[in-house]
Parts: C-alpha cells; sequence; structure tokens
C-alpha cells in the first residue's frame, strides 16, 4: 500500500478518534471520518493486549492487504481507522475481510459497484 493512502501521524489517529464515527463489532472498532484530499486512507491500531509483535504485525498486514484489495470499491475521501481487539488474534483471514467489510458496509463506505478513481494515473 502507497504511504500517502496511510494515516501515518498522531494528530491524524486522534482527529479521526475525537471527531468521526465510530462502528463496532467484537473483533475490530472502525473510526471513520470524511476528509478533503480526495482519497480514502487507512489507520491500524493494535495494542498490545492483543498478543506479541509477531501477531500484532500479522493482524496490521492482513487489513492493509484487506483495504488495498478492496480500494476500488471503497468511497474516497474518508480517514479510516481499525483499531483491533484481542479475540481477532484467533481470526484467520477470510474471517477478518468478511469483518472489515461488514464494519465499512455498515458505515456506508463500502459499494459493491466499483468506485472509479481518474485521478489515479499509471506512469
Amino acid at each position: 500500500m502507497r504511504k500517502s493512502l496511510r494515516l501515518t501521524k498522531n494528530l491524524e489517529f486522534i482527529n479521526v478518534y475525537k471527531s468521526g464515527r465510530r462502528f463496532t463489532n467484537p473483533f475490530f472498532t472502525m473510526y471513520a471520518k470524511k476528509n478533503e484530499l480526495g482519497y480514502s486512507r487507512l489507520g491500524v491500531s493494535v495494542s498490545k493486549k492483543v498478543g506479541n509483535s509477531v501477531v500484532r504485525n500479522k493482524i496490521k498486514r492482513r487489513i492493509k492487504e484487506i483495504f488495498r484489495i478492496n480500494y476500488d470499491f471503497i468511497k474516497d475521501g474518508w480517514d479510516i481507522v481499525f483499531s483491533v481487539k484481542p479475540p481477532a488474534a484467533k481470526l484467520d483471514y477470510g474471517s477478518i475481510e468478511r469483518e472489515i467489510i461488514t464494519l465499512l458496509k455498515r458505515g456506508r463506505i463500502y459499494s459493491d459497484k466499483k468506485v472509479y478513481n481518474f485521478n489515479d494515473t499509471v506512469l
């Protein structure tokens, strides 16, 4: 995933936490906030309660990959942060994908039709 599609700074995370909408399920909490950039960005937060560094990084990699694969179905102009809860450590890739997409649909950020972004040019 390109670095421009990620939330990297602590202030960006805090901004989404404080003024974004929150959606939860037993495994994840999703915070979503409109941005003015014209493209969506992802942030992932995994606490030490979830597991050791290997487990935490594995979950982060999986969430980023799910976001990358489904990026064409995610509406433009959103900052999205997924906070991982400890039970998520036991999920496999398919279950994580199902739960993430369910949260995105609940937040009305995910569309079943591809959202074409004509600003992306491949060089």
